[in-house]
């Protein structure tokens, strides 16, 4: 199996389909990474040490990914030009959330990989998605699809659409990765049912299997809805603006409500009905992120820089306080993430080395 490389994995419409190829990774630093091709954004939104793992693997025109998580996620960004994202829940424990609403794990959600919608997902999540460049899967579409996804993807930005849920399993889940526990390595996806062979239409038999299950699953659709943003959606994005601010003192909830003129209440109901997360906590957590990327970034870099500024940048003043939130949002310090990764047999060598040397 030939393995690609996230910097060479960068879709676009190709005549001839891409060779197969996959990665695993086991962080959303590493995902967001692998991910570049894109420029999509992920973010814990919960406390705790977070167990996580996306596969991915290249098939032709398509690529199929499963995501694992079980802390609740924000995803946000674009995916490559041209692309369209078919996403379907596995197994989920909690509610997610989607353009200001509540999303039914029945439902498969698609969208235009230009137009990604904002989503917080569930406490615990098994996901499946797949991206397709929209002129290829065009041509291959046929009649044997649901002419309602049809011209619901042509005309619509992001939709749900919901079908046979056990068609999803039938289908598409013998084509995943295996079977192993949540943060335990399990093979990539051209391990399993899926081989690089090719067809006799010029594809890859990987590439026609995934597409006959998923034209399947699209072809049980029984019912369309479209997703656009509600009012509370796109007033909590103005308050978390707003509290994200570059003022050396964010702007408090108080604040905020009054300069939209709302009350505190109010805005704390929206917060609640829209993302499912109170707005302090919510905010909190969305610049505990920003601090992490900074630092994960110049690590990458081999950079040096100053905790303390790269906090105070996004609000946090005292670093005692902020040092104590970091560690309960990621299971870490600060420090350690800055820290240069030693793979643990270096760490061995390097702790070896010191207890020799007194």
């Amino acid at each position: 199996m030939v393995t690609v490389k996230p910097d060479d994995a960068q879709p676009q419409y190709f005549a001839a389909p891409l060779p197969v190829g996959s990665f695993t990774v086991y962080s959303l630093d590493e995902a967001r990474l692998s991910l570049k091709a894109g420029q999509l954004d992920l973010l814990q939104m919960s406390p705790g040490k977070l167990n996580y793992s996306l596969s991915m693997s290249q098939l032709g025109h398509i690529q199929i990914y499963r995501e694992r998580s079980d802390k609740p996620l924000l995803k946000r960004g674009v995916n490559w030009p041209g692309s369209l994202v078919f996403s379907f829940v596995v197994q989920a424990r909690g509610r997610g959330w989607l353009s200001g609403r509540a999303v039914d794990p029945q439902a498969s959600l698609v969208a235009d990989g230009e137009a990604l919608p904002e989503i917080i997902t569930p406490a615990e999540l098994d996901l499946v998605f797949i991206v397709v460049d929209r002129q290829w899967l065009s041509e291959r579409i046929g009649d044997g699809a649901s002419r309602q996804i049809a011209g619901s993807a042509r005309d619509l930005r992001c939709f749900a659409a919901w079908h046979e849920h056990a068609l999803v399993l039938r289908r598409l889940f013998p084509l995943l990765p295996g079977q192993a526990r949540l943060g335990q390595p399990s093979p990539s996806i051209g391990h399993c049912a899926l081989a690089p062979r090719s067809s006799a239409g010029g594809g890859s038999l990987a590439e026609d299997m995934v597409l006959e299950a998923l034209l399947d699953v699209l072809g049980s659709v029984h019912r369309v809805e479209a997703l656009r943003e509600t009012d509370h959606k796109r007033l909590i994005d103005q308050a978390r603006r707003l509290m994200r601010g570059d003022a050396p003192e964010r702007a408090t909830m108080t604040q905020v409500a009054a300069h939209l003129g709302v009350s505190r209440r109010h805005l704390q109901t929206c917060f609640n009905t829209s993302v499912g997360i109170p707005a302090i906590e919510f905010v909190r957590a969305e610049r505990l992120n920003q601090v992490r990327k900074a630092l994960v970034e110049a690590r990458r870099a081999g950079l040096e820089v100053s905790i303390g500024d790269i906090a105070a940048d996004w609000g946090f003043w005292h670093l005692s306080r902020f040092a104590a939130d970091y560690r309960d949002m990621f299971g870490e310090l600060p420090s350690k993430t800055l820290r240069p990764y030693a793979p643990p047999a270096a760490r061995r060598a390097a702790q070896r080395i010191t207890s020799q040397n007194g």
